[in-house]
Parts: structure tokens; C-alpha cells; sequence
């Protein structure tokens, strides 16, 4: 945060005070440099990191210079400002965000999502309607301009490209060049990125002009606030591991977990579930409403641990040519190695949503921890997910479970794609990190605190076989479709009825073993005992309850029982 305050721009009252209700008193070095910049209609390039508060930084010059013009008498109703994001998801929040900016001139300034998954045909007669401000993603903002439901050329005043290096990694490039021909010549940029590439380069040569450049490197005092942890690990550790950190609580707090693919998404939910543990799963399958009903309520609170799919290996994400090239040539014997696996998926038809992204600039709230259960596909990747704790000046921490080669068990499982190693990936993060100052440091886990629960782990996962994760996954899609038409009806009129809608139901129930669901104290380490406990002396827990209390067994007490054939004999 920076010593100024938004006084100091002088925003419309309607503007100031939604600001005010919004709880920002200081703005964050990004917005201190660049709303001025953006007020005095420069174009903008920045770079900063997620959670650096980008999105308000563009949002409050635009929605204040749209303010103004409103007080025109002869002001028209038109389009003012085009957003582009990469993902649905992204498009939801910065929708929401500049609602809230919006709050006491919602009258007067109008802004349109275009991102949701409703068709063209049905969107139109929210383009008719002439909103000020319209986010989309480029391939829906293209369809639109190429079916005439907009038109730019003379009233566009402001374009922005948010997180536009995920917007060329999603291999939205084509799409923004289509729809710079459907621009007026004179209009203001915004360029926001986590990253500049070359691609970066070439993009701002054909939006921005003589653009005010904004690099705002982390500080140190950043950088602390985020703990990076790695483990080195089986394949089988990785679910012990990650028992023993939930189970155990030795992370308190909201932990977001991510894996590479939707079938090791069911696969950890349902893991978890043996030990009674809720969870909820966000991948691409899912509904948009459900995605971002389950955002929202993560955010708010209501569940402890997400696990999300990031699918930018699907998407053939690679990291820069200007890596190491020994890494990169052992990750293309990699790739060749699990080609086969990969063929043998490709005939598989699943409906996935191209333009989902979670660990993407997506604002997650409160996250205490991110754990790369799986260790994501590229550096890039990395900084991505990581970034979704420690953000707004909280402290955070990662924990990466990492598969080295040499801990492998079975070369076999690299063929099925069960094992493949990360060293390569690893090997460039680490570099990376070292570069920004930040220190990837070792999490041991001491094996007599964790062994004990081996052979629980082992009979886990046994119940959490190919066929339990396809009935799951199955069985995920139709429930939140379900919910997803509810959300629908609901969400603008009654947001708050919306809460009975949960998304951490038990998959399968019937099959969770009752002996996983509690942990006996023989088990229990030391770090998980509470300290009143630490230094008492061991409990005997008794197999049955004592309902009532029983009298002292005295010495010869049974001799004085009565001899029931005796009481026949006098009656």
C-alpha cells in the first residue's frame, strides 16, 4: 500500500463512496501510478502480480471518465469500453467488480458480461440495450462484432486486455487481431499482465500507442509474506501426505488444492471422503454457474478445501524458449514417453468448457494454502497458482508435492501416466523463483509421525478405483447441472436463498468404511496431540459405555446371590 488515498483523484461522489463502501483506504502501488496515467488518457502496459489489485486500476479511470461524460445533455447511449479476459470465470469477477464500483450510479452506467454460456442469438437484446461497458472473451466479444450485434467504430472509448498473457497462452491471438479491425483508429489501451513475454511485445505494438510503461517488481517484504514449501515424494506419499495435513489440521485455514486432470480430481475427493473429509471439486465440466457459485461460497467461508483442475497442460501450455535447454529436452523424452497414454484418451468425447481457468487471475479470498498436489505443467503455471495466496497484504504459503525420477517406483507407471516425474518442471521453477528472490525450501515429514497411518491410506485408495472415480464424475455432472438451473433462476433476485445449495455432498456415501472416519489415539504423532495433552498420562478407553454406575465388588460378594431353585421350592 502506498501513502496516498483515492481523495487525491478526485472521483465523482457516486464513485468515491462506492469505493469508500468497498473498504479501500489507500490504494496499492499499481493503482497510486496508473489511475492518474489512465485519467490523462494514456495507454498503459503493466506488469504486476496477481492480487495487486489490476483490475480496480483500469476500472475506477473508466468508470469515472464514463461518470463524466453522462453529464453531458447530449450524451448518446453507446458502448464505451471493451473488457477482454481469457476465461469465463474472470469475466464473472471483473463483471461483479465493476458492479460494485457501480453501486450508486447502477442508473446511469450499465455494464453487460457477455462471457456466460448463453448463444449470440440470445445475448443480442442485451447489445440493443446500448451498456457502456461490455467483458467478454475475445472469441464470444468476435462473434458478436461479426454478427453486427455491436458496433465500435464510432463509440468505443476505451479498450482493455486483462491477464493478456493467458489471453495469447489460451491461443486467443487470432481473435484479438480480428477485433482490433472492427475499432475506431482512436481509442485508449490497457495492457494488464502477470508476465511480458515476446508475445507481449508484439501485441502492444498493435494496441498501445507510445504507452506509459508500469514494471512494479515485488517487493521484498512481498515476497516474504509467501512461504514456498516443496516435498519429494511417491506417488503414494502424495495421498499420505496430504491425509495427514488435512486430517490432522497442521494447516489451519481455507487450502485450495490443485491437480493436472478431472479424473485425479474425483480420485482426491473421493480419497478424502473415506476419512469423512469434505471437499469440493471445480473443474471444467461443471456448469459456469456452478463454478462460480462454488467461488463464491469458497471465498465466503463455507468450505474449507477446493480442489480445482488446472488444465493448462490441455491446453498445451509450454514454458518460454528462453529456458534451460537441457530441461527442455529431457521434457520432450518425457512426452514421448506418455504419448501412448495420451493416444489412448484421445478417443474419449468430453464436454469441458474451453474458456474455464481457475488458478488464472481468478481472486480467491483467504487462502491460507495452495498445495500442488500435482506439480503443475510449466514455470508459468506455477506462478499462477501459487499467487492465489498471500494476496492483499495477508501472509500465505505453498506446499508442492514433487515425484523425482529417482523415486519412481515402477518405470511402467510413467507409460500409463501414473508416475511421470517432475524434475524438469521443477528444476525451471526453482531457477525462476531464485531470480525473484524467493526460496523453494524442503518440508520434511518425519516418518515415524506418518507411518502409522499407512495401511489406512493403502485401504483408502483401494475403495478409490477407475470405476468409483467414473461414477463419481458422472454422478458430480448431473447434480450440478441440477443446481446450475437453479443458480440461474436465483442468482440476480434471491442470492441469499441460494445457500442450501451446497457443493461438498459426499459422492458415495455407502462406500466410505466407518473404522477410516476416526483416528485412534495409538496413532495420533506428538505435533497433533494438544499441548493439555502432551505431557498426560495415556487414557484406557474403555470398549463399552458405562450407562450406570456399579456397585463395589467386594470379596465373596457373588456366594451371597440367591439360589433361584431354592425361591421355586417355597413358593
Amino acid at each position: 500500500m502506498t501513502d496516498q488515498t483515492f481523495a487525491a483523484f478526485d472521483f465523482d461522489p457516486r464513485l468515491a463512496r462506492a469505493v469508500a463502501q468497498l473498504d479501500f483506504t489507500r490504494p496499492t502501488p499499481i493503482q497510486a501510478q496508473g489511475i492518474p496515467l489512465a485519467l490523462a488518457g494514456k495507454d498503459i502496459l503493466a506488469r504486476a502480480r496477481t492480487g495487486s489489485g489490476k483490475t480496480a486500476a483500469y476500472a475506477m479511470p473508466i468508470v469515472q471518465k464514463i461518470l463524466a461524460a453522462k453529464e453531458s445533455l447530449d450524451a448518446e447511449a453507446s458502448i464505451k469500453a471493451l473488457i477482454l479476459v481469457p476465461t469465463r470465470e474472470l469475466a464473472e469477477q471483473v463483471t461483479n467488480h465493476i458492479n460494485k464500483l457501480l453501486v450508486y450510479a447502477n442508473q446511469v452506467v450499465k455494464v453487460v458480461n457477455l462471457a456466460g454460456q448463453i448463444s449470440a442469438q440470445l445475448q443480442r437484446p442485451l447489445l440493443a440495450e446500448k451498456p457502456d461497458i461490455v467483458v467478454a472473451t475475445p472469441s464470444k466479444a468476435l462473434t458478436h462484432l461479426e454478427a453486427n450485434n455491436m458496433d465500435l467504430k464510432e463509440s468505443l472509448e476505451n479498450l482493455v486486455i486483462d491477464e493478456a498473457d493467458l489471453v495469447l497462452s489460451f491461443g486467443y491471438e487470432d481473435d484479438v487481431r480480428k477485433i482490433l479491425s472492427y475499432l475506431p483508429k482512436i481509442y485508449q489501451s490497457f495492457l494488464m499482465s502477470a508476465t511480458f513475454t515476446k508475445e507481449i511485445e508484439q501485441l502492444t505494438a498493435l494496441v498501445l500507442r507510445k504507452p506509459a510503461i508500469l514494471a512494479l517488481e515485488d517487493t521484498q517484504e512481498e515476497t516474504d509474506a509467501l512461504t514456498q514449501y516443496v516435498v519429494k515424494c511417491t506417488e503414494f506419499e502424495k495421498f499420505l501426505f496430504a491425509f495427514v495435513i488435512i486430517k490432522l489440521r497442521l494447516i489451519k485455514g481455507k487450502i485450495l488444492l490443485f491437480v493436472n486432470d478431472i479424473d485425479r480430481c474425483y480420485k482426491l475427493k473421493l480419497f478424502l471422503e473415506q476419512f469423512s473429509i469434505k471437499s469440493c471439486v471445480l473443474n471444467s465440466e461443471l456448469p459456469l454457474n456452478s463454478r462460480y457459485h462454488i467461488v463464491e461460497e469458497f471465498n465466503r467461508g463455507i468450505y474449507d478445501y477446493l480442489i480445482a483442475t488446472d488444465e493448462s497442460e490441455l491446453k498445451g501450455e509450454q514454458d518460454s524458449d528462453d529456458e534451460d535447454a537441457d530441461a527442455d529436452k529431457e521434457k520432450d523424452q518425457e512426452e514421448e514417453e506418455v504419448k501412448s497414454d495420451k493416444k489412448a484418451h484421445k478417443g474419449k468425447k468430453v464436454h469441458r468448457d474451453k474458456e474455464y481457468g481457475v488458478s488464472r487471475g481468478v481472486d480467491f479470498q483467504g487462502v491460507a494454502a495452495v498445495i500442488n498436489f500435482d506439480f503443475p505443467a510449466s514455470a508459468k503455471a506455477y506462478t499462477h497458482r501459487i499467487g492465489r495466496t498471500a494476496r492483499g497484504g495477508q501472509r500465505g504459503m505453498s506446499l508442492s508435492f514433487v515425484v523425482t525420477k529417482d523415486l519412481v517406483e515402477d518405470k511402467k507407471e510413467v507409460a500409463r501416466g501414473k508416475g511421470i516425474y517432475d524434475d524438469p518442471v521443477y528444476l525451471r521453477v526453482k531457477k525462476q523463483q531464485e531470480a525473484k528472490g524467493a526460496e523453494l525450501k524442503p518440508y520434511s515429514f518425519e516418518k515415524k509421525n506418518v507411518s502409522g497411518f499407512k495401511y489406512r491410506v493403502e485401504d483408502a485408495l483401494k475403495a478409490v478405483n477407475k470405476v468409483a472415480v467414473k461414477e463419481a464424475r458422472i454422478k458430480e455432472i448431473k447434480r450440478e447441472i441440477l443446481n446450475s438451473e437453479k443458480l440461474k433462476a436465483h442468482f440476480e433476485d434471491k442470492p441469499k436463498d441460494l445457500e442450501f445449495l451446497r457443493h461438498d455432498h459426499a459422492l458415495q456415501p455407502a462406500k466410505v468404511q466407518d473404522h477410516l472416519k476416526h483416528i485412534p489415539s495409538y496413532l495420533m504423532p506428538r505435533i497433533a496431540v494438544p499441548t493439555a495433552m502432551a505431557n498426560s498420562e495415556p487414557i484406557d478407553v474403555p470398549f463399552k459405555s458405562q450407562k450406570r454406575k456399579r456397585g463395589n465388588f467386594k470379596k465373596g460378594a457373588n456366594k451371597k446371590r440367591k439360589d433361584p431353585l431354592k425361591v421355586i421350592k417355597r413358593r
